[in-house]
């Protein structure tokens, strides 16, 4: 059984990790918490974990049978989307509803010959930008594609899947039947309830720009004491390294957002500096909007640096 290896270069451990375990022969997890902030890449990457475990062959990377055809174009029915916005028989499209898990109780209780996967997310409908149409693209062209247009997963959080319907789920996630697993995409595990991780294998999708092999640290050396001198000068070298090297300035930024994420889990006793972190993630989310919306790069990275200088946000 093999992984494709568009996700084998992008997260060479864990295709590792689940290759393994498909040689193995083990019983696949009951329960998968995916956590970081490429969430798309976390879909398909548990789109291609359901093609190979429903392959008619030997779940090879360029299987074409009926079962990896569907799975991929997202039309397969052992793909069960559970979003505010899918599977769902009521009119509320801003939470997952405990309805929609009482469902997946019933149905999981009826036996089926594919192994089921259902990928808990907050999706969205909505116009998709240009970076979310390339970042698509990228998965289109190994044959994947999402399930309906304008539709785009986003990550849970607790006041889209609930305590309520969360607590509905334990004993589902705790003791799904054999080929039934659920699969949570998540920027962070604390936004799910911990009873539902204690309950799933977590693991880390990292969002490191590895196209350019940028290491976001040196960009913080010294954070959260970078004076505004010193911001301007790395904001430069950013710009130039990026034009140079012709990258994507928007995924240079979720890698920073990434990094930072890494820092409040690291600091997570610190109510101060976790405060001032989830600040700063705000001012990078501010600059990718300012450059999706034709702000020149120059201006919406240098003002980003200063803003995370210690100087900076006496300003603000």
């Amino acid at each position: 059984m093999q992984i494709n290896k568009f996700f084998k270069n992008k997260y060479p451990f864990l295709t590792s990790y689940f290759e393994n375990f498909f040689n193995s022969k083990k019983r696949f997890p009951q329960s998968i918490v995916f956590e970081g902030l490429d969430i798309l890449s976390q879909y398909f990457f548990t789109l291609e974990l359901a093609r190979i475990l429903n392959c008619e062959k030997e779940g090879l990377e360029d299987c074409n049978c009926t079962n990896c055809r569907w799975i991929r174009e997202n039309k397969h029915p052992s793909i069960i989307n559970v979003t505010p916005l899918d599977f769902k028989d009521d009119a509320s499209k801003t939470v997952i509803s405990v309805k929609q898990t009482e469902k997946i109780t019933s149905i999981i209780k009826e036996s089926s010959s594919y192994h089921r996967f259902f990928i808990f997310s907050g999706a969205k409908e909505l116009v998709l930008d240009d970076n979310r149409q390339n970042k698509i693209r990228e998965y289109q062209n190994i044959g994947y594609d999402l399930s309906k247009e304008n539709w785009y997963p986003y990550p849970l959080n607790k006041k889209i899947l609930q305590e309520e319907a969360s607590n509905s789920l334990l004993k589902s996630t705790e003791e799904a039947p054999e080929k039934v697993t659920f699969v949570f995409l998540s920027n962070t595990k604390e936004d799910i309830i911990s009873t539902i991780v204690s309950r799933s294998l977590v693991f880390k999708m990292p969002f490191w720009y590895e196209k350019s092999n940028i290491n976001v640290k040196e960009f913080f050396e010294n954070y959260p004491n970078e004076n505004i001198l010193n911001s301007i000068e790395k904001a430069a070298e950013l710009i130039n390294f990026q034009t140079s090297n012709n990258l994507d300035l928007i995924e240079i930024l979720n890698s920073m957002q990434e990094y930072l994420f890494e820092l409040i889990k690291k600091n997570c006793s610190n109510e101060n500096l976790k405060n001032l972190i989830t600040s700063d993630i705000k001012k990078v989310q501010k600059a990718k909007k300012q450059l999706s919306a034709s702000v020149l790069p120059k201006y919406a990275i240098e003002s980003l640096f200063i803003d995370l200088s210690y100087e900076g946000r006496k300003l603000c």
